[in-house]
């Protein structure tokens, strides 16, 4: 459930960055809707989940703060680097880039599959952002990263097995 929580809280987060604060209310809006939804959705569909053993829960606690931490100091330093260059516009592709990354190991130490999925193609979104003129990199960008965030998601809320309700109807 949590992942559910960061991931369309963050997808929210995204919507409003690639929007911008100058775009109208409504269509702000729509990006935390989305997310409220999929959080209310998300905590239906898993009320029943078993819960992992605290063994599990700390090593998941780890492998998440660790690849955190590295994505935040990652970020917080290029970001500095590409404002101190004076490449303002080219900062949130890469933060979207170093998002990307980090769902790779994060993929491969929980383990969860479609974490490759999005990584890559998070990751392929920052580089495409970096190459879209400067009026819509952020754009493009942003609303890019808020919708795989929501698909990630949906994939996860869909096809992996929470409960034991979900598995015996498979």
């Amino acid at each position: 459930m949590s992942a559910i929580v960061f991931m369309a809280g963050f997808a929210a987060a995204w919507w409003v960055m690639g929007l911008g604060l100058q775009a109208p209310v409504g269509l702000l809006a729509i990006g935390p809707m989305v997310s409220a939804a999929m959080i209310l959705f998300a905590r239906q569909r898993l009320k029943n989940a078993p819960s992992v053993s605290d063994d599990t829960a700390k090593r998941r606690g780890r492998i998440i703060g660790w690849a955190v931490a590295g994505e935040g100091v990652a970020i917080a330093v290029t970001s500095h680097l590409l404002v101190k260059a004076g490449l303002v516009a080219f900062v949130v592709p890469a933060v979207a880039i170093i998002v990307g990354l980090h769902f790779l190991p994060l993929a491969k130490l929980l383990p969860v599959k479609i974490y490759y999925v999005a990584g890559v193609l998070i990751t392929l979104a920052g580089i495409a952002g970096l190459m879209i003129d400067a009026p819509h990199r952020t754009l493009f960008t942003g609303l890019s990263a808020a919708v795989l965030l929501w698909l990630t998601c949906a994939y996860r809320l869909a096809f992996e097995v929470r409960s034991p309700t979900a598995a015996a109807a498979r």
